[in-house]
């Protein structure tokens, strides 16, 4: 005689052994791949533009000696421009009415690093010096620029003309009469001290009030936060708390590969623009524009998510390790005119990516 009850509890248990085997994950048996995560720190130097402008002594009143009535612009760490892309410097009036666009000498001092024999840096620098100079594109985080123009000789601008501001703009067309919307860097004569001031980066505006400036160092102090993961070949940025960008930049993320020995970069994977939180992810691509997108110049919150295989495969290692070598991910204030693949100068967060990311 069959016994019913032991026949259904059997059933059953195959039922629940089934159901544990196929839907559910264990901690002795996970039912996906291995997930690594590291935070984002704040970089010691976030390389952001910096500088300082130094206006003729006469600055608001009529130059008594307009051949040596210079304009000084020092300028580290710009972005290296894409082509038909320039820097152009411009003098202006206190309202920001009326416009020259200047032409000087441009000084480009570049200090690049190698290895000796015993493994130590050595630092090496060259000047190069471009005369008649009215627009420039280099850049890079190893570059300075000294732009030096002279009253005497420039278009439109009188030995009686005060000069309030210099500005340097960043254009992608033909140049007009006036700077374009992009006017990132700046120096008011009013701010000056003994004639030369450090320069404002930001977006720029008439009336100081209206002006904003980027700092990594605000007062009240806007610190971002947040992870990176990566999980079977998706990585996921998820981070909160940034200034909007100045007009014409944008925030971008890109993985950096090491020399596994001496931790110096050798390459860089454009990861993409950053996006809004999930699930929409809506691109920020335009939050240095449209206030929809931050809420009291401040970017509330980001969730990035990546699928690895859709990036360059020549830039990636195997199928089951494709970050191999990657040891950083930055995310970067990228201004729009640079070329994508050519990652800028302003790290704003950095992960450092474990050996369990970027040697398993």
């Amino acid at each position: 005689m069959i016994n019913m009850r032991l026949l259904l509890l059997g059933v059953a248990s195959v039922a629940v052994l089934t159901a544990c085997e196929d839907t559910r994950s264990l901690t002795t048996a996970p039912g996906g791949g291995l997930g690594f995560g590291v935070s984002l720190a704040k970089p010691a130097a976030s390389n952001v533009p910096r500088g300082i402008i130094r206006f003729p002594v006469a600055g608001r009143l009529a130059s008594a000696n307009p051949a040596n009535d210079s304009i000084v612009v020092t300028l580290t760490t710009p972005d290296t421009l894409g082509a038909g892309a320039q820097y152009v410097v411009w003098a202006t009036n206190d309202s920001a009415t009326r416009f020259v666009r200047l032409t000087g000498d441009l000084v480009v001092t570049r200090t690049d690093t190698t290895q000796n024999q015993a493994g130590d840096l050595v630092f090496r620098t060259t000047s190069t010096t471009r005369n008649g100079v009215n627009g420039f594109g280099v850049g890079g985080s190893n570059v300075t620029l000294r732009f030096r123009a002279f009253r005497a000789g420039q278009a439109g601008l009188a030995n009686t003309d005060s000069i309030g501001a210099i500005i340097v703009s960043t254009e992608t067309g033909t140049v007009g009469a006036a700077p374009s919307a992009v006017r990132s860097i700046w120096g008011r004569f009013s701010e000056a001290s003994a004639s030369q001031t450090a320069i404002r980066f930001g977006t720029f505006a008439p009336r100081t009030a209206d002006q904003f400036v980027y700092s990594t160092t605000a007062v009240p102090v806007i610190t971002p936060r947040g992870r990176v993961e990566l999980r079977e070949g998706v990585l996921v940025a998820i981070d909160s708390n940034y200034f909007r960008p100045p007009r014409g930049y944008f925030y971008a993320m890109f993985a950096v590969k090491v020399d596994s020995l001496s931790g110096r970069p050798l390459d860089t994977l454009y990861l993409g623009e950053r996006t809004g939180p999930a699930p929409q992810r809506a691109s920020l691509f335009n939050a240095d524009a449209d206030a929809a997108l931050t809420t009291n110049n401040v970017i509330v919150a980001m969730n990035q998510r990546v699928k690895l295989d859709t990036l360059p495969a020549q830039k990636l290692g195997p199928a089951e390790r494709p970050l191999k070598e990657y040891g950083f991910v930055n995310v970067v204030l990228q201004n729009k005119a640079a070329p994508l693949n050519r990652m800028g100068a302003g790290i704003i967060m950095q992960a450092a990516l474990p050996p369990s990311i970027r040697g398993r």
